[in-house]
């Protein structure tokens, strides 16, 4: 070895040294790119450098941090240019003269007025054989071209570029799923607060008692329940199940409730409210979402029910000889076609009985053999436990579901509504009990 081979090689140890400490200080991707393509021209004494990474997804090079280059973006795919062919290959090239190199692709020459003379580029070859990208170093300084030397020490400066671009990107990928499960757990709570959730909700009306649950699938779902007085003797309620599930479905629940609550405000039957609502859905329903709902209007000093059906489950009716699912009057789902009529319903509960309304979530639910618990055991379970309260109903039906899904995934929200009518009953008897 000559004394300088013996400085050169002491020359590529210090940079790869010193390269492989700066690599080591930054783990944003972002920064990474941008000290790796100055620090590979600066020591490869080169104009410029250019790193493009895979894109698995197109397979393509990308590249988002060219030196000095006035383009934001390049992308090229697998085979196309020297970049390309590098990546395709997974074989370096050193090209001392680029325009008489066929494989050489001059479009971005042209569109910045740049002129490259010389490449030296490198595959970035990670675990398990996997490509991570090409680096390539640009016009070697003082009209020379790239050497054999260039080549060990961009070689070698590839395994440390390749170990920091993966740690970048495991680190990039952690933050991400930190940040998505901490916003996905802020739209939880978010989407929970918009719910009616103390129970009992209104402690000094002794008519009726209701209850209601709902479990998503994913931290957020698309199933919503809702009551409230429309006045002092009429109580509103509703079940409505959001076509799809995750974000974008609890976005489009949130929005129906919000309109079902205005709608529903504004006075008229059931049937005119959904009527209504529809309109309202459909005019600005560019993703051609719908939903599914069943609204209710009880006036509590007569147990009289007007109802109104958007293609939702029929809620089951909970009485003294049993149980029995309301009748269909038709509609379709909320949001599929603007000017749908919504006929209304009437039905009357009677001083001790009781509705359940819910969404598919529970006849749909699969055991681990994919048997749904179905309409009817949901049936048979109501009819044995009828006589409980809402919350015990609610509580139970949830257990039993669960019991019989026996660890299989959910694959649906399930949610539940239950409401009890006492009429003038309850009344009286605290009326009794009070007397003296």
């Amino acid at each position: 070895m000559t004394f300088s081979d013996s400085q050169r090689q002491a020359r590529n140890l210090d940079a790869l040294l010193r390269v492989s400490k700066a690599l080591a200080t930054e783990i944003r991707l972002d920064d990474l790119l941008q000290v790796i393509v100055q620090e590979a021209a600066e020591v490869l004494d080169a104009d410029r450098a250019s790193l493009f990474l895979y894109d698995e997804s197109r397979n393509e090079l990308w590249s988002k941090t060219t030196q000095r280059l006035e383009i934001k973006e390049i992308r090229v795919p697998l085979g196309v240019g020297i970049a390309g062919t590098v990546a395709k290959t997974r074989t370096p090239i050193n090209s001392p003269d680029t325009y008489a190199d066929a494989r050489f692709y001059p479009r971005f020459d042209k569109e910045t007025g740049y002129r490259t003379r010389c490449i030296l580029c490198m595959p970035l070859i990670g675990n398990g054989d996997r490509l991570i990208g090409v680096i390539q170093v640009l016009n070697k300084k003082d009209q020379e071209v790239f050497n054999e030397s260039d080549e060990s020490l961009l070689g070698g400066l590839s395994a440390h570029i390749t170990v920091a671009l993966e740690r970048a990107r495991l680190i990039e990928a952690y933050v991400e799923k930190e940040r998505m499960e901490e916003a996905l757990k802020l739209a939880h709570d978010i989407q929970m607060s918009m719910l009616p959730k103390i129970f009992p909700p209104f402690p000094e009306r002794h008519e009726f008692d209701i209850f209601a649950s709902i479990a998503p699938a994913k931290e957020v779902g698309g199933d919503f329940y809702d009551f409230f007085f429309i006045d002092d003797d009429h109580l509103c309620f509703a079940i409505g199940d959001v076509s799809g599930k995750g974000v974008p479905a609890s976005l489009f629940m949130a929005v129906t409730k919000t309109l079902f609550r205005a709608t529903a405000g504004s006075g008229g039957t059931p049937g005119e409210i959904l009527a209504r609502l529809n309109a309202e859905i459909c005019g600005d329903n560019e993703s051609c979402m719908f939903v599914t709902l069943f609204c209710a209007i009880l006036n509590i000093r007569t147990g009289q029910v007007d109802y109104s059906n958007g293609g939702h489950n029929l809620p089951y009716h909970l009485h003294h000889s049993g149980v029995s699912p309301l009748l269909n009057f038709g509609g379709r789902a909320l949001g599929v076609v603007e000017q749908s009529p919504y006929a209304s319903g009437r039905m009357v509960l009677g001083p001790g009985e009781a509705l359940l309304l819910y969404t598919d979530g529970v006849p749909e639910a699969m055991d681990p053999n994919e048997t749904p618990y179905s309409d009817r055991r949901l049936a048979r379970f109501l009819a044995s436990n009828r006589r409980s309260s809402p919350r015990q109903i609610i509580g139970d039906l949830v257990n039993d579901v669960r019991q019989f899904a026996g660890g299989a995934p959910q694959w649906d929200d399930i949610t539940l509504l239950a409401l009890a009518y006492f009429g003038t009953l309850k009344e009286e008897r605290r009326t009794e009990d009070q007397a003296p």
